[in-house]
C-alpha cells in the first residue's frame, strides 16, 4: 500500500463505517437541540465538536491547496464561527470530507510526501472526536447500539 492509499483509506474511514463508526454515521439522525446538549458547562457538546473539526479540517485542506488560512483571532476552535445551523454544519463537514479525498485522489507523491504526516494526524484527531461524539450520544440515550459500537 502506498502512502496515497494509506491516507485514502483514512479519510474514507470518517466518511464511512468500516471496523469503527465514521464522523459522518457519529453526527447521523441528531437533531440540532441533540447536538448542542451538554451534560455540564465544563464539557464541549457534539456541535461545538462538530465546528472544530470544521474549523481544523478546513484550515489543513486550505494549506494542501496553497489557499492561504485568515488569522486565528480567537482561539476557542469549538465556536460556531460560521454561524451555521447544525444541518448546515453537518453538510459543511461531509463536503470537507469529501473535497479531502478528492484532492488526495488526484494530489502529486510530492505533495502527498510533504503532507502525509499532517494528515495521518488529521484523521486520526477526526477519529478521536468522532470517539468523544458517540460517548455524548451515549450519555444523552441519542446512541443506537446497532449502528457501532456496543456497551
Amino acid at each position: 500500500m502506498n502512502v496515497k492509499d494509506m491516507l485514502l483509506a483514512q479519510l474514507d474511514a470518517c466518511r464511512e463505517n468500516t471496523w469503527f463508526v465514521s464522523l459522518l454515521n457519529a453526527v447521523d439522525g441528531l437533531t440540532e437541540e441533540q447536538a448542542k446538549w451538554k451534560p455540564s458547562e465544563a464539557t464541549n457538546s457534539i456541535f461545538e465538536i462538530v465546528n472544530h473539526l470544521i474549523f481544523y479540517n478546513q484550515r489543513y485542506l486550505n494549506r494542501f491547496k496553497d489557499i492561504p488560512n485568515e488569522k486565528n483571532k480567537d482561539n476557542n476552535t469549538f465556536t460556531n464561527r460560521e454561524k451555521l445551523s447544525w444541518d448546515a454544519a453537518v453538510k459543511r463537514i461531509q463536503n470537507i470530507m469529501s473535497e479531502w479525498t478528492e484532492v488526495v485522489r488526484e494530489a502529486g507523491e510530492n505533495k502527498l510526501d510533504n503532507m502525509a504526516l499532517e494528515l495521518a494526524h488529521l484523521t486520526i484527531h477526526t477519529t478521536y472526536h468522532t470517539g468523544q461524539i458517540i460517548y455524548i450520544r451515549k450519555w444523552q440515550g441519542t446512541w443506537n447500539p446497532q449502528d457501532g459500537v456496543n456497551g
